[in-house]
């Protein structure tokens, strides 16, 4: 049981930073204004400021005049030279860390994160966005990440949440030791060379957790995908407190699995009822103080959000923040809303009308219609201006002045081989379809537009937990596909893009892909459009049949 003297702090500070935050909100509008002056005046002097003239900007029509629309490889090389100690660049903040982002653009990127961006986020990111979460102040909490993270490599090369989760450790805040099962020793270690086997000591070691918390939900479905195939091994192990020699964890991750309290007997019998009676609702079933679980999921994570749900029962999901390694955006407000309020002090925000054919200029928040589609660029207090997140979002409602943006899809991840400008929400939920349809449980699935034949088609790689033999798998997914799309309806009527075909895949070949082809990342997002041919090349090697 935590203290109860902490219990009541973090209550009060729970309640502060969500009042600050709803006051923010009201502001909003004002606020956005503040946070422009301020990073004109500040980055003045570096040579980006210089190069565009930040010493005259006085207005928003100044700085979209001045300043042009930019991606990464605008700054690339400016990053490059940051990173080897000269000052004064694109920002003239401290820069803390240098974020590696997860690689979903196609390849992995490099982005500063300074003192003042992680000052303006910290409170809103991780007590603001759990204000909705009931209990969050007095439970115990099982986080799926493992922060590896030691100067001077934390400062070369790490990754967002880790970054924000330091900062508190840091500072002495939220009280990590207490709140996190396991505690820091395992939260905060180089030597976990098998997290989820870690993770699932922990939690089959702790009946009274109460949330599981990750940065991406799809590392949730995982961790419990891995508890259901391996629950007897571990449990076995917890029950003989040993740790198999094969087993690649450090000394020191061994020693303190080796301290968590042993669990009673009657709770490693009730462990082994419950699992082998199936593992739909495992999670409510087994742990009776389970609130929640949270991570960043919504639109991309529409096909596996089913089977996350299976394993849940009536656990609550609380889809926690809109975030990327170029800054953190919003918060959600309510519990299993994929909506997200914008946190006003974040940054500098314009949108840019979506699918609009007339006026194309960027809006500001006080500009914003609801139920309209946008483009997001960002201005960050981390040095890039006018930056292109390629997120497309639709404005849902206010928070005072604050925008309420839902996440729809990201530009350079939808598909086009002849026009048809399919999101990747669109081939999610046909592939949600095509499952129910078959009636087979995909557990994940992969696309690949091959335009090598003519016409360029679709192909899906789908990953069973079943043998599963349907011919007309490809033909049923092209179905869905022209009624979720007008566009791929037309073209495919025309001849112009080629009917689609489904593969099944060996089970565990997505998983395989990730670690073969994308070592080193963690918190990685499900694996869903394939832009390298490696990677297609190794779906196909391990594909059982394929059907059209």
């Amino acid at each position: 049981m935590r203290n109860l003297k902490r219990i009541e702090s973090d209550r009060n500070e729970w309640q502060r930073a969500w009042e600050r935050f709803l006051e923010d909100c009201e502001q909003a509008v004002e606020i956005s204004r503040e946070n422009l002056c301020r990073l004109m005046e500040d980055n003045k002097d570096t040579e980006y400021g210089r190069r565009y003239g930040f010493a005259g900007i006085r207005s928003t029509e100044d700085y979209q005049r001045q300043v042009p629309i930019s991606d990464y490889p605008d700054y690339e090389e400016a990053i490059a030279r940051m990173e080897r100690g000269e000052e004064e660049i694109l920002t003239s903040y401290e820069v803390k860390h240098y974020i590696m982002t997860s690689g979903s653009t196609g390849r992995q990127k490099r982005i500063p994160l300074t003192r003042e961006a992680l000052d303006r986020c910290i409170f809103p990111i991780y007590y603001a966005a759990y204000a909705c979460v009931p209990g969050i102040e007095s439970g115990s909490c099982l986080h799926l990440s493992v922060f590896r993270m030691e100067p001077p490599a934390l400062e070369k090369e790490t990754i967002l949440s880790a970054a924000y989760f330091r900062e508190l450790y840091d500072r002495g805040t939220f009280h990590l030791e207490e709140r996190y099962l396991g505690g820091t020793g395992l939260l905060f270690s180089k030597g976990v060379g098998e997290v989820p086997y870690v993770k699932l000591w922990i939690a089959l070691s702790s009946p009274e957790m109460t949330g599981i918390q990750a940065f991406f939900l799809y590392d949730i479905l995982l961790f419990l995908r891995y508890f259901e195939e391996n629950w007897q091994q571990v449990l076995g192990d917890i029950a003989c407190r040993r740790i198999p020699k094969e087993r690649p964890l450090s000394d020191s991750v061994r020693r303190e699995l080796l301290k968590l309290p042993a669990p009673e007997k009657a709770w490693i019998e009730r462990v082994e009822s419950e699992c082998r009676s199936g593992f739909m609702g495992i999670v409510g079933r087994l742990f009776k103080e389970m609130k929640f679980v949270s991570g960043v999921g919504g639109s991309t994570f529409t096909a596996q959000e089913p089977m996350l749900r299976e394993y849940l029962g009536e656990v609550p999901v609380h889809y926690f923040t809109y975030a990327a390694s170029e800054c953190m955006m919003g918060i959600t407000t309510r519990m299993e809303s994929t909506d997200n309020v914008l946190i006003p002090r974040s940054g500098y925000y314009e949108f840019l009308p979506y699918n609009n054919e007339g006026d194309q200029r960027p809006r500001t928040m006080e500009e914003l219609e609801v139920g309209a589609y946008y483009e997001l660029l960002v201005t960050n207090f981390s040095g890039l201006y006018r930056y292109r997140l390629n997120d497309v979002v639709q404005v849902t409602g206010f928070c005072g002045q604050a925008p309420v943006l839902r996440i729809c899809f990201r530009k350079n991840q939808a598909i086009n081989i002849a026009g048809e400008k399919m999101d990747l929400q669109t081939i999610s939920l046909a592939v949600e379809l095509l499952a129910r349809e078959c009636g087979v449980r995909i557990l994940e699935y992969s696309v690949y537009d091959e335009k090598r034949l003519l016409p360029g088609r679709y192909q899906c790689f789908v990953e069973t937990d079943e043998d599963f033999r349907r011919p007309d798998a490809g033909r049923i997914l092209d179905r869905i596909l022209m009624e979720q799309n007008e566009d791929y309806k037309d073209l495919r009527g025309l001849g112009l893009i080629g009917e689609a075909s489904v593969y099944r895949v060996q089970k565990g070949t997505h998983p395989e892909c990730r670690r073969r082809f994308l070592a080193g990342q963690s918190n990685l997002k499900p694996l869903q459009y394939l832009t390298d041919q490696r990677l297609v090349e190794f779906m196909r090697e391990r594909a059982a049949d394929h059907s059209a």
